[in-house]
């Protein structure tokens, strides 16, 4: 089937992007061997150098400055490349994509397999109860379990296609709706629920369980429980049930600590856990340095995740100076809207994603998404 030069400079920006992150050759000739090992038309020598001048970097910068480590001063160095969107009009290139039913570009495995994984599906609220007559769509416990079911499958697909070595699976942050026989958060704020608290419990185990055996099939799983406002005796208890189950399975690890804020390391990266209620994001790239002082400074990207605001958003907190900067990143929920939501007019987009990092350079490489529609 013909080709459009649209066509070509979607498949050059991927091309680009492979190539920039795995530091291997750029020219016109290996994008033409790379095209035609993809299944495509390939394209002609003056196409094919065309097509990558389009989508050329307008500047590339590098800079360095001293660092600490424990083990003593280290010079770290950072790249930036600036590119010019406007001349690639890929918008263009991918309608004609659709348009034409061409075969989409497949994804393969990363050959260096140290990729990690981070799949965190917060505030599912397993137990809630909303009426649609009400508040315009129901939410029940058999809603919560499809919606979260759904999403780790479709997400751990994408994990599994990226090739990662390791998924870090972040569990909990109001995983149920209530924390007890009084039908209210672990504060006491009464809840309207769809069942007693042990069938919510019950269920959302099985869900925990049949996601973890899924991620364990894929590459090595590090499962961190993360209580939150509404069910922090409850998942704590439903962390020690998870940890005693998988206690003889090879590559699960489960981490059930007691303290409210998690960390975790993978080479250069940091991840800070906790469930996004109790301290300032302003606060908490502090709080990290702070008690996590070895970990820091073995690290370049530093990154929080949080739920409890039920909508994504991001921030970027600045550290020692502009290059080291932690980002607050608080992950969105695919829960239902209840009475007293629906009341104050909170409401959110129901999506989960899941995010690829590179350990050794200490970068996000991939994201992906899932929203859910009922």
């Amino acid at each position: 089937m013909p080709m459009t030069d649209a066509q070509y400079r979607v498949l050059a920006a991927r091309f680009m992007q492979e190539r920039l992150l795995a530091r291997e050759t750029t020219g016109y000739r290996s994008f033409i061997k790379w095209v035609e090992a993809k299944g495509f038309k390939k394209p002609s020598e003056r196409k094919a150098r065309s097509v990558l001048k389009a989508i050329t970097p307008k500047g590339i910068r590098t800079n360095s400055w001293e660092g600490l480590t424990k083990d003593g001063p280290v010079t770290l160095e950072q790249t930036r490349i600036d590119w010019d969107f406007e001349t690639t009009r890929l918008k263009e290139g991918i309608e004609e994509f659709i348009a034409s039913k061409v075969r989409p570009l497949s994804i393969s495995a990363t050959p260096s397999g140290n990729l990690v994984g981070v799949l965190s599906i917060p505030d599912i609220h397993v137990g809630k109860l909303a009426w649609g007559a009400e508040v315009g769509e129901n939410y029940d416990t058999s809603i919560a379990v499809e919606a979260y079911t759904s999403a780790a499958s479709h997400l751990l697909k994408k994990l599994a296609e990226c090739g990662v070595a390791r998924i870090l699976y972040v569990v909990g942050n109001d995983l149920l709706h209530v924390d007890g026989f009084d039908n209210a958060t672990t504060a006491g704020t009464p809840q309207d629920v769809d069942s007693r608290f042990q069938k919510a419990f019950k269920r959302a185990k099985e869900m925990v369980v049949a996601t973890i055996i899924e991620a364990a099939s894929i590459a090595e799983v590090d499962v961190v429980i993360q209580p939150g406002n509404h069910d922090r005796l409850l998942t704590w208890t439903l962390g020690e049930v998870i940890a005693a189950f998988f206690r003889d399975s090879d590559g699960i690890n489960v981490i059930n600590k007691e303290t409210y804020r998690k960390y975790m390391q993978y080479g250069r990266l940091l991840f800070g856990i906790t469930h996004g209620d109790k301290t300032k994001h302003t606060a908490l790239p502090t709080i990290m340095a702070t008690e996590a002082p070895e970990a820091w400074g073995e690290t370049r990207h530093r990154e929080w995740l949080l739920g409890h605001r039920h909508r994504k958003q991001d921030f970027m907190s600045m550290g020692v100076d502009e290059h080291n900067g932690v980002r607050i990143r608080y992950l969105p929920s695919l829960s239902g809207q209840d009475r007293w939501h629906y009341e104050h007019g909170y409401s959110n987009l129901r999506s989960a994603e899941t995010h690829v990092y590179s350990p050794e350079d200490g970068i996000q490489v991939a994201s992906y998404y899932y929203h859910f529609i009922r």
